[in-house]
């Protein structure tokens, strides 16, 4: 016991941040508890986006280790994209522990990586403990909802800082052990996570070409080296989505739906995110050309260094389709690494002027000071803004309630089904995409679904078969809210967007000419076409409605779930299905 309280007061600055980290992971629990109570049956509710990661999870869980976690005939299919922490966060089901356990104990173990990294890449950025602390939980908190979100981004956040600190280490010193942390480092990235892995690879090309141009062949070389070792470990991640882009006939079908656009022109998240490395690397440079000493400084070369070629490195990501005409929603994924990286650039540079106060003018102090809380009070915004969806007041009440009551039909099914079976309910309701989450089942058609490895033509064909009981009209399916469940993120909305923003910035560049026609922003109806919509109601009214016991046999469809205050339409007895199961909300069938 002595030693144990020895050791906490020696090491009490990461006592109190491990306290601190534990008590927030507690955050979900508390608030199902306060907001449900008695009503939770074992069901998880839902915070973001969080199930559809659940999902491909529960695929590893049951003995399937790839494919479409939603679609029946898919599910022996290669991933679309490899994600790592796939396998990792399944590691405690897979040892016997339930759903909500498990939930839990990947809360606290990625949690506690998080703030112990992040914590010992401050402490190396010279940053004193009890900031270093206080600046972690920041962060921990800003990035609070995506930590919770399993596979994606919570075990990438640890590896991302374990990055830069590899980075760092390296700078300062290009020792072999360094080299080798950020040769394991690097080739870690390519598993976790597609942007990350882009992101460092640019990082350590900007670094070797600032090395060469220093003359610093020592920093080259260990560059050259831990880049080209870390390449090695990652190099079956991209010739993986090589070899999958030229075997699969619906690859490139299925990375439209997922945003994919062919443009040069970046995403406006490049200025208004990435803008911010902008302003930090400006403020860099105005210091070392107006503080001499800071100049002079081996300390400010070796931070300076670190921070422009690590910020740079994300903000060339950010924009990296100027140069390669692919965007695939990159402002927003690397949005999630800037803003980390803002808080902790920013408090390792303000600690280091700090300490050199003495040398700087007052104007330079002013300017220092105004930069600093300008780019802290956004961070402090962005921060509550991200986690206000963790505080009960955000809490969608309802939403969660409902969800409690999905116990009932999926422990009915658990019990009568012991192999899969296909599920069809309202691909509106959150029932088909928590079904693969909950049980061993598949659904007829969920939008989740569509964001894997499958055929456009069938994505379409199954939307409409789910809507058999709703007849859509062609004006009914040009309604926002139905293009949303069966369009991929290329058509809604980011073509539209796309050509939105061109004409947008003809109108900036052409502002003094009043009779220049940059052109009237379309909607994605629009670029779609009337014809699109006519096609669709066709194809349901002549072909899908009258044959519909085919297309259900089709995809191996044999239950029905009716949410019966949601669903009133649903007569599901029309097609011969008998009742087998029914609480106060929901109605199974089997056909």
């Amino acid at each position: 016991m002595a030693s144990i309280e020895a050791f906490l007061k020696r090491h009490l600055p990461v006592s109190v941040l491990v306290a601190v980290v534990l008590a927030l992971t507690l955050i979900p629990i508390l608030d199902t508890h306060q907001v449900l109570g008695d009503k939770w049956q074992g069901i998880p509710p839902t915070f973001t986006d969080e199930t559809f990661y659940h999902a491909r999870v529960n695929m590893v869980v049951e003995g399937m280790p790839g494919g479409n976690p939603y679609f029946f005939e898919h599910r022996n299919d290669p991933s679309l994209v490899i994600f790592a922490g796939t396998w990792i966060n399944a590691i405690p089901q897979l040892l016997g522990i339930p759903l909500s356990a498990a939930l839990v104990i990947n809360m606290i173990i990625w949690s506690l990586a998080f703030a112990l990294v992040l914590y010992w890449l401050l402490r190396e950025l010279r940053v004193p403990s009890w900031i270093a602390v206080i600046s972690t939980v920041l962060i921990y908190v800003q990035s609070y909802a995506h930590v919770w979100r399993p596979v994606n981004l919570q075990p990438v956040y640890p590896f991302y800082f374990l990055f830069y600190l590899a980075l760092l280490r390296l700078i300062r010193e290009q020792s072999r052990k360094n080299v080798v942390l950020l040769a394991l480092a690097t080739g870690a990235t390519f598993y976790l996570f597609a942007y990350l892995w882009q992101a460092a690879v640019i990082t350590l090309g900007l670094l070797f070409l600032y090395a060469l141009v220093r003359k610093n062949w020592n920093l080259a070389k260990a560059t050259f080296t831990a880049s080209f070792v870390g390449g090695l470990i990652g190099l079956p991640v991209p010739l993986y989505a090589l070899w999958l882009s030229h075997t699969s006939p619906y690859f490139w079908e299925s990375v439209h739906r997922l945003g994919l656009v062919n443009t040069h022109l970046p995403m406006a998240e490049v200025v208004y995110s990435g803008g911010w490395i902008g302003v930090v690397l400006a403020f860099l440079a105005l210091l070392c050309l107006r503080v001499r000493a800071l100049r002079e400084d081996p300390a400010f070369t070796m931070l300076g260094t670190f921070v422009a070629v690590s910020g740079l490195g994300l903000w060339v990501m950010q924009g990296s389709n100027l140069i390669t005409g692919k965007l695939l929603e990159t402002g927003e994924h690397v949005r999630l690494l800037i803003l980390p990286w803002l808080i902790f650039s920013l408090v390792s540079i303000g600690m280091y002027l700090y300490r050199r106060r003495a040398e700087l003018s007052r104007s330079m102090q002013i300017i220092s000071i105004i930069v600093l809380a300008l780019v802290m009070a956004v961070s402090l915004q962005i921060t509550y803004k991200r986690f206000s969806s963790f505080l009960p007041a955000h809490i969608h009440r309802d939403l969660w309630e409902t969800q409690a009551l999905y116990a009932g039909p999926f422990t009915w099914l658990e019990e009568h089904e012991q192999e899969p079976v296909v599920v069809w309910s309202d691909p509106a309701d959150f029932l088909s995409s928590n079904l693969p989450v909950f049980t061993r089942h598949f659904t007829l058609y969920t939008y989740f679904g569509m964001l894997e490895l499958a055929p456009e033509g069938e994505i379409r064909e199954r939307y409409l078969v789910s809507q058999y009981f709703n007849d859509p009209t062609a004006q009914e399916l040009k309604q926002v809210s139905a293009m949303e469940l069966y369009l991929g993120r290329r058509d809604l909305p980011h073509q539209a967007k796309t050509i939105e923003r061109e004409i947008k910035v003809c109108r900036i560049l052409f502002f003094w000419d009043s009779g220049k026609d940059c052109g009237t922003p379309p909607t994605s109806a629009d670029l779609l076409g009337d014809q699109f919509f006519v096609d669709l109601e066709k194809r349901f009214a002549t072909d899908i409605k009258p044959n519909i016991k085919a297309y259900l046999a089709k995809y191996h469809v044999s239950y029905i779930l009716k949410d019966r205050l949601l669903d009133p339409e649903y007569d599901p007895e029309t097609l011969e299905a008998v009742r087998v199961y029914a609480d106060d909300r929901f109605e199974l069938y089997r056909l």
